[in-house]
């Protein structure tokens, strides 16, 4: 693919409305599996710009937390407080918060640290959502290439110094780790697996405990 091609599909993944709704669709996923009620604290963990969670929510107080938040407007909601914290080393007392949030975030942390990403997630909040997609979509995600997560190291490293690939720019190397079912369930033992579904296959997987465990279903994102 040309850098052209590449650059239009961020711009429809940045701001296309069907990729929109699916992000407002695991919104309200989130808040109905994780029963947020209106008055309870939310603590957003490698919250980037905050288009997964505040630009959904100006009602909750919110606590964004990330090693480099990225200015927007949804980050500067009076709803909103932004911080600068390591996710595998949280500044916060044990289940200080009532709903911990985390979108698309324990696949860039690196894989022998993301049990520790885990217990954090697990240590700070009572409830819990991490969402993150599936090691077995056939489409990476952040390279935007078929099965790239399953070429060699060395291949992944060579293709990018030399293309810019999806969100990631020539020579701009991250080494994404993304997880399967499997892997989830051993990380959060305590949590159920959901399965969101595009087209029969399960692109992304999201981790809630909620008030009350009760068995995964699947969320379809065809309709």
């Amino acid at each position: 693919m040309t850098p052209l091609v590449f650059r239009a599909t961020r711009a429809w993944a940045g701001q296309g409305s069907t990729v929109r709704n699916w992000r407002e669709r695991r919104y309200r996923f989130f808040v109905e599996h994780c029963q947020v009620r209106p008055d309870e604290t939310i603590l957003d963990v490698g919250v980037g710009a905050g288009g997964a969670l505040e630009r959904f929510n100006c009602t909750n107080p919110i606590v964004a937390v990330d090693l480099d938040p990225i200015p927007s407007e949804w980050l500067s909601q009076p709803n909103v407080t932004v911080g600068r914290a390591d996710a595998t080393n949280l500044p916060f007392t044990d289940g200080e918060f009532p709903i911990v949030f985390s979108n698309s975030v324990i696949e860039h942390i690196p894989r022998k640290l993301q049990s520790v990403f885990a217990q954090e997630i697990r240590r700070v909040g009572v409830r819990y959502y991490v969402q993150t997609p599936n090691r077995w979509f056939p489409i990476e995600p952040h390279y935007q290439l078929p099965l790239f997560q399953f070429l060699p190291l060395r291949l992944r490293r060579f293709l990018n110094r030399h293309f810019t690939l999806g969100w990631r720019e020539k020579g701009n190397w991250e080494e994404i780790n993304l997880l399967s079912a499997r892997a989830l369930r051993r990380l959060f033992p305590d949590a159920d697996i959901h399965r969101e579904r595009v087209f029969g296959l399960t692109k992304s997987l999201m981790v809630v405990r909620g008030e009350s465990r009760k068995g995964a279903d699947s969320v379809g994102l065809t309709s």
